[in-house]
């Protein structure tokens, strides 16, 4: 923290000699002795502000942040200038781009991420899917400044949608929701249920018709948004969504193709490489009538390209470079290796394809850059999300998101708006957040070059401003997370956490062979049983059943031995021991 008081101090003195020119500034008090990061109020003086709304650039822009909110900006040829409170600190960044900070708007949160999200301007994210209780100690951590990482919110689970009863549907405590719904009747108090402690809904593809529709109905009149994956888009719009997570539904609605339709049915869909094959069957000609029924309805699209094309695409091997140099740095070396192999691993998926399959991959992308460019160009709007741990790098992976998003036709405006002013608008905090205006909190991020130019500009950053306070974007080995995960993590391009639910046999005697048939689930061909401690043969019978045989060498010994399935990594892990006794002959 004292390091960047200490850069602060060299711009200060340069503020200084700068004011002398503006007698305004002359009444600003200027603390140049060390202090903290929070200090009570800031100038930022002279540079050019690229303010989030998608008006043309300001220059020589001054923005006044007094606590934690902006309340002041205007350009250096203003008539009227505040007078500054007195403490004021002024930084002089001429030469310098300032934009609001970045909004990654699909995240799954861990604890090693906040110093990669501030180092790389992202001061907010929401979670989309992770354990209830967890999510709200983290949130208050985050949020009052207790844990250093980047404003927290995240979407409430509504159990009991599919149709199910509130007893058919019990929760487990890792997978608890705010409320269960009986009936589509239950949906007002539903609502207000979640909105005591999530900032929006997540529905998932599974929801019926009728429960999406009454939840959107009441979600609207409440205030609050409705994100979710959708099976196609045209029946997501009709009940009533705000954000639609993924393509898939939108691959699926403009797929006019019988054979393409047949292909795909009855098949469970969700975004990643392993569903890229859809996409080829979107029909170019399906595409300006859905996207006046998204704009009619003010519905959003997350599009996570980098998540689910970042190994065959343009830019695959220019990030891939990124990801590995970041990942490699000592000071990060709490990163965990699931999320290392997983977030290289992915650049490599589509390696052993054929040339057909990546001729298939590739007429996907391509339509899906062009459904995503008229839809932006005929007023649409993208929030980005990155689904960061699930396949990608956190903070990095928004500006890779930003750059794919101009490849596929957006400007660096429009590209900036989806990770700002538009990120901001779906989770409705557009009065608090995604624009550098009076009155919004002071999230901004100051760059050393023109992101306009050139959008991978966007990772030149000099400074990170959070809630009023300048940012400690320096990585530390041993930084402190007080609310760590326990147990195996499913990741779902690779492999799920094995669980061991019965061994049968579960006994035999002294020296025989025996047949023992291991049923669980999370199984995968590489799926290996060990036996007191050694790795036996192991057969792959199905994702609920292995299949191992004892030798009498084995067994050649009464007593309890232990069996163990282990997955291997990314995801996997070893299930809890089972009991497996040798008996006296």
């Amino acid at each position: 923290m004292n390091q960047f008081i200490r850069n602060i101090g060299g711009n200060c003195r340069r503020a200084v000699l700068f004011s002398m020119t503006m007698p305004f500034l002359m009444m600003v008090v200027l603390t140049l002795a060390p202090q903290s990061a929070g200090a009570e109020n800031i100038l930022l003086q002279g540079g050019t502000l690229i303010d989030g709304t998608g008006k043309p650039p300001q220059v020589n822009a001054n923005i006044l942040i007094e606590g934690n909110v902006i309340s002041k900006v205007w350009t250096g040829d203003a008539g009227a200038v505040p007078l500054l409170p007195p403490g004021t600190i002024a930084i002089d960044i001429r030469g310098k781009f300032v934009i609001p900070g970045l909004i990654d708007s699909h995240v799954h949160y861990r604890p090693y991420m906040g110093e990669l999200f501030l180092a790389y301007g992202v001061t907010t994210v929401n979670d989309l899917g992770d354990p209830l209780y967890w999510l709200e100690a983290t949130k208050r951590g985050l949020n009052s400044g207790k844990i250093r990482g980047p404003r927290f919110y995240f979407c409430g689970d509504i159990g009991g949608t599919d149709g199910s009863t509130a007893e058919e549907n019990l929760p487990t405590i890792e997978k608890r929701v705010l409320v269960t719904m009986k009936s589509p009747a239950d949906a007002k108090q539903a609502v207000a249920q979640v909105k005591q402690s999530a900032d929006c809904i997540k529905l998932r593809e599974d929801t019926r018709g009728e429960y999406f529709t009454a939840l959107g109905r009441e979600a609207d009149a409440q205030g609050i948004s409705i994100i979710a994956h959708s099976l196609d888009a045209r029946d997501s719009i009709r009940w009533g969504i705000d954000g639609i997570e993924h393509m898939v539904g939108i691959g699926f609605a403009t797929m006019t193709s019988p054979e393409g339709r047949k292909i795909f049915e009855g098949k469970h869909i969700e975004a990643g490489h392993k569903n890229s094959t859809l996409y080829q069957w979107m029909d170019p000609s399906a595409f300006d009538p859905l996207i006046a029924d998204l704009l009619k309805n003010n519905v959003y699209i997350n599009p996570t390209l980098h998540f689910e094309w970042k190994g065959i695409n343009p830019r695959t091997r220019e990030h891939e470079l990124e990801d590995t140099r970041l990942l490699n740095n000592p000071q990060l070396q709490y990163v965990p290796l699931d999320e290392r192999l997983v977030t290289l691993g992915q650049y490599h998926w589509a390696d052993e394809k054929s040339s057909t399959e990546k001729e298939q991959y590739g007429k996907g992308y391509r339509r899906v850059q062009e459904f995503l460019s008229r839809f932006v160009k005929a007023g649409g709007k993208i929030y980005s999300g990155t689904d960061s741990a699930a396949a990608t790098t956190p903070g990095l992976s928004i500006h890779q998101e930003m750059e794919l998003l101009v490849d596929a036709g957006l400007t660096p405006m429009q590209a900036l708006l989806s990770s700002t002013k538009w990120s901001a608008e779906i989770l409705r905090l557009q009065n608090q957040l995604g624009t550098i205006e009076d009155g919004k909190l002071a999230d901004l991020v100051i760059l050393d070059a023109n992101p306009l130019q050139d959008i991978r500009n966007t990772k030149r950053i000099n400074k990170v401003i959070q809630n009023g306070a300048i940012a400690d974007i320096t990585f530390h080995s041993d930084y402190q997370f007080p609310f760590p995960r326990y147990g195996g993590e499913t990741k779902h391009l690779y492999n799920p956490s094995p669980q061991m639910r019965d061994a049968h046999p579960p006994v035999t005697v002294e020296g025989q062979e025996v047949i023992i048939k291991i049923t669980g689930r999370g199984f995968v061909p590489s799926s290996v049983v060990t036996f007191a401690g050694a790795p036996i043969a192991t057969k792959f019978v199905s994702a609920t059943e292995l299949q191992i045989t004892l030798s009498p060498l084995h067994t050649a010994r009464a007593g309890t031995y232990s069996l163990i399935v282990s997955s291997p990594k990314p995801g996997g892990g070893e299930t809890v021991p089972v009991p497996f006794i040798v008996n006296f002959r």
